[in-house]
């Protein structure tokens, strides 16, 4: 499936009135989440525990070059057992430039974008899958793009404790190779001086 061009124009206008920085010079890509929104552009209830966001690709022109089956939030498995006291991390909507192509996991590493400069999370200490009414904190937390290991749509099981997931592991090389195509990225320079990716979270309810 994918995205109707229309749907395209809505989600460009919104970060647009946001104020949000789009990359539209020759050969840069944008990355950018709709959470509760469907590959085929349709938006839904955004029920806990599911791969029901879309990750999506535009190029300079803003056109759609990818869209994927992704998460924005934390499992209900890591939102039972946060890794900090504080609560599992949900990604605060907005934009941040804050990720590098790097690799993630340990148990089955792969490429993705790794998380080097601060980002907000909501902690959701009361464990209730909801942003509202959590303490908002800005940091390095391991906020990371990585691929959702063939999860099922309907569980995200262990694939997210609060990181940006595509859910097929093919779909997200191809996201890898699609964003790696960006003209500011150059995979000969040393890890530290590569493209730092801006990326823009954005609730479908308000679109």
């Amino acid at each position: 499936m994918t995205i109707p061009t229309y749907t395209i124009e809505r989600i460009v206008n919104f970060c647009r009135r946001k104020g949000y920085k789009l990359d539209t010079n020759k050969g840069e890509v944008n990355i950018l989440y709709v959470e509760g929104m469907d590959t085929n552009g349709i938006l839904n209830n955004d029920e806990p525990n599911q791969f029901n966001d879309v990750r999506l690709v535009l190029d300079f022109q803003l056109k759609l070059l990818g869209c994927w089956s992704a998460t924005t939030e934390p499992g209900r498995w890591y939102t039972q057992r946060p890794m900090n006291p504080k609560g599992a991390a949900r990604i605060a909507f907005g934009q941040y430039e804050s990720w590098q192509v790097g690799t993630h996991g340990n148990s089955e590493p792969h490429e993705a974008l790794v998380q080097v400069a601060p980002v907000a999370v909501y902690r959701d200490k009361n464990k209730d899958m909801l942003r509202t009414g959590d303490d908002l904190e800005w940091g390095l937390f391991g906020i990371n793009q990585h691929w959702g290991y063939d999860q099922p749509p309907g569980d995200i099981g262990l694939a997210s404790a609060g990181c940006c997931v595509g859910r097929l592991r093919q779909g997200h090389r191809n996201f890898m190779q699609l964003i790696k195509t960006d003209v500011r990225y150059d995979p000969a320079l040393p890890q530290n001086k590569r493209h730092i990716f801006s990326t823009i979270i954005i609730p479908g309810d308000q679109l």
